[in-house]
């Protein structure tokens, strides 16, 4: 029997809640074997720090950068021409994440200002040939309009949707990151659409520190949790974790690649 290896598609590992113990907790993850990560950055600087692990650890490292919906206000010109220098680096394999939060922002002009920078990463990541990692959070149709006008390759973390909108994405091609909610009890979209969903589309990811699976359900979140996080999903899908995690393993190597089913 071969060795079970594992991913995190959505870490947020240079978060201040690992200043502490960062490498530490990630000698951890290696110990799981959590052979690749894709650290999440929201600032131009903490993707240069990304940039570094990448250029040290070439294949357990991927970079993402973008532009949260709820910061977009803050980015003037100069910043905007520093983020794309930023995004065309080998090491920034994927612009996110990106995309859209309703459930934060209620005012409706600046809902457009997160709709016109969701679309502007959008174009340029198909100009650099990457894919988009989208946040989508109480937003749901929106998201799903302007992914469908502007398809790219891409997929969403921590997919919110019922199962008739994981088929309605994954129709356009988007791939589905699931995290720790299809391990808590009362999550009935989060199992109904890791159980039903199209599994050639089916990421996983922590969103670490955030959103840790059962049974460390509210402590810090790190990758080494992704095997709780993957048994649960063969579990429900009614495979060998075995067959579940290469799978797994299987999908995002064709995400990386850019491959199409």
């Amino acid at each position: 029997m071969s060795e079970i290896t594992y991913y995190d598609s959505h870490a947020h590992i240079l978060s201040e809640e690992y200043d502490n113990d960062r490498e530490a907790m990630l000698e951890t993850c290696k110990e799981k074997k959590i052979d690749r990560m894709m650290i999440i950055t929201l600032e131009n600087e903490e993707c240069r720090k990304a940039i570094e692990y990448a250029r040290n650890e070439k294949q357990r490292y991927q970079v993402s950068l973008g532009i949260f919906p709820l910061d977009v206000e803050k980015v003037d010109d100069a910043y905007w021409q520093e983020f794309v220098e930023l995004a065309k680096m080998d090491e920034v394999v994927a612009i996110g994440e990106i995309g859209l939060d309703y459930y934060w922002e209620k005012d409706e002009e600046k809902r457009k200002l997160q709709k016109e920078m969701f679309i502007k990463q959008i174009e340029l990541a198909k100009e650099l040939n990457k894919p988009i990692l989208v946040h989508s959070r109480d937003a749901i149709q929106d998201t799903y309009e302007i992914l469908k006008e502007h398809k790219t390759k891409g997929l969403l973390h921590c997919f919110p949707g019922s199962l008739e909108m994981a088929n309605e994405f994954t129709k356009l091609g988007y791939y589905l990151a699931i995290g720790g909610p299809c391990t808590f009890k009362n999550a009935r979209h989060a199992k109904d659409v890791v159980t039903n969903m199209d599994l050639r589309y089916l990421l996983v990811e922590t969103d670490s520190p955030y959103m840790a699976p059962e049974p460390v359900r509210g402590t810090r979140n790190d990758p080494s949790n992704i095997p709780y996080i993957v048994q649960k999903m063969a579990d429900l899908r009614e495979m060998s974790l075995e067959d579940m995690a290469k799978t797994l393993n299987e999908n995002y190597s064709r995400f990386l690649k850019g491959e199409e089913l």
